[in-house]
């Protein structure tokens, strides 16, 4: 009858933690960023994937560095890293005289290019050497990530009480507090 109790009481914690639960997300932020970029182009990259904006800042401050200039590394970025295709049509419009933001308003949908675009605004805009400035922006970026994964755990900690109060109490109550008080109840009543 025990063995039975914990079955019962182990399939309803598991059923129940599947309807309450809500899907979890694993993210990748804790690999280096050039192996992923790595991965993905042995891949041939996935069509939806985006680079995100600190991989981006950090490789075009190596471009900056190495004396390409801003047009031209969004034009080296697109053709080279997977998810970034809009950057080709910003290096155009740029190209063809239209300002920065009207350029760089194509990348509206694409959240990561988007925050990669309004940290190479400035640079752009004003011409400064930018390459240290990227490279601190691409830290603040990955910093603000961290944080909002960190912020997303600490969600799912309070999201996980509900499936424990509603399943794996009772389930503790029907498994090890029922048994006992069942055996000491011949006892307590003198049979």
């Amino acid at each position: 009858m025990p063995d039975l109790l914990v079955l019962l009481a182990s399939l309803t914690a598991g059923v129940a933690a599947l309807f309450v639960l809500p899907p979890v997300s694993v993210s990748r932020s804790s690999v280096n960023p050039l192996k992923r970029l790595h991965r993905r182009r042995r891949r041939g990259g996935k069509s939806g994937e985006m680079a995100d904006a600190g991989l981006l800042l950090e490789l075009t401050a190596a471009l900056l560095s190495a004396g390409v200039g801003i047009e031209a590394a969004l034009a080296r970025l697109s053709a080279t890293v997977p998810g970034t295709e809009p950057l080709a049509g910003v290096q155009r419009a740029l190209a063809a005289g239209a300002s920065w933001e009207q350029a760089t308003g194509m990348t509206a949908e694409y959240p990561q290019l988007r925050v990669f675009c309004d940290h190479l605004g400035f640079a752009y805009a004003t011409g400064a050497p930018s390459a240290r400035m990227l490279r601190a922006a691409a830290r603040r970026v990955r910093s603000e990530l961290r944080h909002e994964a960190e912020a997303e755990a600490e969600k799912l900690g309070v999201r996980m009480m509900l499936p424990l109060g509603m399943c794996f109490l009772p389930a503790f109550v029907l498994v090890g507090v029922v048994p006992v008080v069942a055996s000491m109840l011949p006892d307590a009543l003198g049979f």
